[in-house]
């Protein structure tokens, strides 16, 4: 696969990692866990695009090319989920996890647009049950320590005796038999074993022997035996609306009472972090309020210009549907900065309509004509705003172009609603407002009269 991609003239260098994974070279990416049986590529392409068109090519042609080898292609993102999809089955009994697991791959492999549908117990390794029978073992003087430390000598890694230092790095020295790395259960079954005063015994006649499949791995989350049903997702899909959609296929069987049932992947990432977010925006627009409620001295108009922050979600959403972008982290905090924008703007406006209704003209009048007058400094100040985030735009990055895309389409539509949502609401505003002061005044000069 390294020669493959080597070969192609849209990659400018591969960093190969075999046997391990690579160091911690960005801030949001964790370390795989590395082995024997695992290598890791990383990939640098001429350009954006050049990445995008290597792994739309390449991710479904070499994913199952290999036998028995699993590939898999990631883009490099800010991303802390190991997986895109991933549910975690959790309970005291193992077995009854790997068979919960086992049921509901079948059933991720019908969702639409998930691919690579396997569980974490994937890649099953050989392996020997040996039960010593006490009784036999005993009447030849041995026990389960004598069995398990010449079986770790020869069977195993070996038997560690000493450290060999060279500088500040400490090589082990282990003791184990040539059969250590490679053997057969015919080897293990008739495996000699030392007796003082009777020479060697074959295994078999002290101890069963039986071969067995165990997992490659048993992962714990929180201490407590988890399995995990993987998914990657197809290309230009949205993996949150593949996570519900799973969630709902699942839905539909019944899952043991002791297996509880959650959601990892970018799902728990994003849910995580979301009310973070969502608690900050809204601190924000509380200090909005009430910088509008001291400039202003007046409930109604900071509630107003507060109520008209929602203008800037269809901007928003405009410009996240007209460029394709997910809704992300930093769209959040465009939105944040398109709130700004809005208010700020506003407050243009209405502070000359203020002015205007001071030196005695009516509210329409005075709203209509500060429209027209700050016309052209909104303009300026939204096509400032607008030209200075062009670059995140056309730079395409991950991180900074959804940001960029909230701000650069929801300005100029937002600044299309200020000059016309704003005036009318206001005009509505103080009309109501000026109605409803004379009928509280007519009975009392009535009363007076």
């Amino acid at each position: 696969l390294e020669r493959i991609l080597a070969a192609d003239e849209r990659v400018v260098s591969i960093a190969s990692f075999h046997g391990c994974s690579s160091p911690r070279f960005q801030a949001t990416y964790a370390p795989q866990v590395g082995g024997s049986n695992f290598a890791q590529f990383i990939v640098n392409t001429k350009s954006n695009q050049a990445t995008i068109d290597v792994l739309n090519e390449y991710t479904g042609k070499y994913e199952s090319w290999f036998p028995d080898a699993f590939v898999r292609f990631k883009q490099l993102s800010y991303s802390t989920a190991d997986y895109p999809i991933e549910i975690r089955f959790t309970g005291a009994d193992e077995a009854t996890l790997r068979s919960v697991c086992d049921s509901m791959l079948q059933v991720a492999r019908r969702v639409p647009g998930l691919r690579n549908v396997r569980s974490s117990l994937d890649n099953p390794m050989a392996a020997a049950v040996i039960n010593p029978d006490v009784t036999r073992a005993s009447r030849l003087g041995l026990n389960s320590v004598l069995l398990e430390t010449t079986l770790a000598m020869r069977y195993s890694s070996g038997l560690p005796v000493a450290t060999v230092w060279e500088g500040d790095y400490g090589i082990p020295v282990t003791l184990k038999t040539k059969t250590s790395d490679r053997a057969t259960v015919e080897d293990l079954v008739n495996e000699p074993m030392p007796v003082i005063g009777f020479g060697d015994v074959p295994l078999s006649q002290i101890a069963d022997v039986r071969p067995e499949w165990h997992p490659g791995m048993l992962t714990r989350y929180s201490g407590v035996p988890s399995v995990s049903l993987i998914a990657e997702v197809q290309r230009n899909v949205n993996v949150i609306d593949r996570t519900e959609a799973l969630m709902d296929s699942i839905g539909h069987y019944d899952i043991p009472a002791d297996v509880e049932l959650t959601r990892g992947g970018e799902w728990d990432n994003t849910m995580s972090t979301l009310p973070q977010i969502l608690g900050g925006l809204a601190i924000a627009v509380v200090i909005i309020f009430f910088i509008l409620l001291l400039h202003y001295a007046a409930a109604d108009t900071a509630l107003l210009l507060l109520g008209c922050l929602l203008l800037c979600i269809p901007g928003a959403a405009a410009g996240l549907r007209i460029q394709s972008t997910d809704l992300s982290l930093t769209c959040v905090l465009g939105l944040v900065s398109l709130m700004g924008i809005l208010v700020r703007n506003a407050i243009v406006l209405l502070d000359y309509a203020e002015e205007l209704r001071n030196e005695g003209e009516s509210v329409f009048d005075a709203v209509f004509n500060a429209s027209k007058r700050r016309m052209r400094p909104i303009f300026l100040t939204s096509a400032a705003a607008t030209m200075g985030v062009l670059p995140m735009v056309m730079g395409d990055s991950a991180l900074w172009k959804p940001m960029g895309v909230v701000i650069f389409w929801g300005t100029p539509i937002t600044m299309i609603f200020i000059l016309t949502v704003i005036p009318v609401a206001y005009c509505l505003m103080k009309n109501r407002k000026k109605n409803a002061d004379k009928q509280l005044d007519e009975p009392l000069e009535t009363h007076l009269l």
